[in-house]
């Protein structure tokens, strides 16, 4: 009898581990994560996609979805390079956490576990890889480790917002830091989109002002006041990165 208990029980938990994975909540996660795969630095993938693939870790999202996503995300973008880099990444990130254990937090935090140390020891391990094979000069050293501190103060960004993008139409309030944040996520998000335009009006505008609008309707006008600056700095800053980058090649 207490076997076929334990049978009952292990299945339930495959069941509800396959339903988390598909919950209606997850699915925003999802599409985010997909889009901010495709919005990069310059880099040979988005570490955008690694510091989201450590918040949902950190905040206890499903990260099969998470990394599922992302892969044909960097595929799309980068290549088979790119997916390559940010699956060795990821793994990279979970051999560190096998190796030393994270830091608990409480279970009303947004971050669940302390993983920023993790996530930026595994950027740097996979740069330090890829130069070593490849040759280096003091430039990509400093363009490493400036890319691993990238990483990870998004990822600070991102485990705090998450919440937001999965509760967003729930009846709860949010702090002024979740949405700030849950704000600068859409708005690398939206860079996906790149130049497109439809009739001559360009998707990455139309959406940025539509975020401005619903998140003011939303939580009130100071945070789409504040959105609405956040999301106009981050845009004119990733355009002026990708200007500097494009005439630096």
């Amino acid at each position: 009898m207490f076997q076929n208990e334990n049978v009952i029980e292990k299945e339930n938990n495959k069941s509800n581990i396959f339903s988390n994975v598909l919950a209606t909540k997850n699915i925003v996660v999802y599409i985010i994560s997909f889009m901010l795969s495709m919005v990069g630095l310059g880099g040979e993938f988005s570490i955008f996609s690694i510091s989201m693939f450590g918040a949902c870790m950190a905040s206890s999202v499903p990260v099969l979805g998470v990394v599922l996503v992302s892969l044909m995300g960097n595929l799309i973008k980068y290549g088979v390079g790119g997916a390559l880099g940010y699956f060795l990444t990821a793994l990279v990130v979970t051999v560190t956490l096998l190796i030393v254990k994270p830091i608990y937090n409480e279970k009303e935090r947004n971050e669940k576990i302390k993983i920023g140390k993790h996530i930026f020891l595994s950027i740097l391990i996979i740069q330090i890889v890829k130069l070593a094979m490849s040759g280096f000069t003091l430039y990509d050293v400093l363009s490493g480790i400036t890319l691993a501190i990238i990483g990870l103060v998004f990822y600070k960004i991102f485990v705090n917002s998450t919440v937001v993008l999965q509760e967003f139409w729930a009846k709860r309030a949010f702090t002024i830091e979740e949405l700030i944040g849950a704000s600068l996520i859409l708005a690398i998000s939206v860079g996906a989109f790149g130049d497109l335009a439809l009739f001559g009006f360009n998707i990455k505008n139309i959406l940025s002002i539509l975020i401005v609008m619903v998140l003011g309707w939303k939580n009130g006008i100071l945070v789409g006041t504040t959105t609405g600056v956040t999301i106009g700095v981050t845009l004119r800053s990733h355009h002026r990165f990708r200007a500097n980058h494009d005439s630096s090649l």
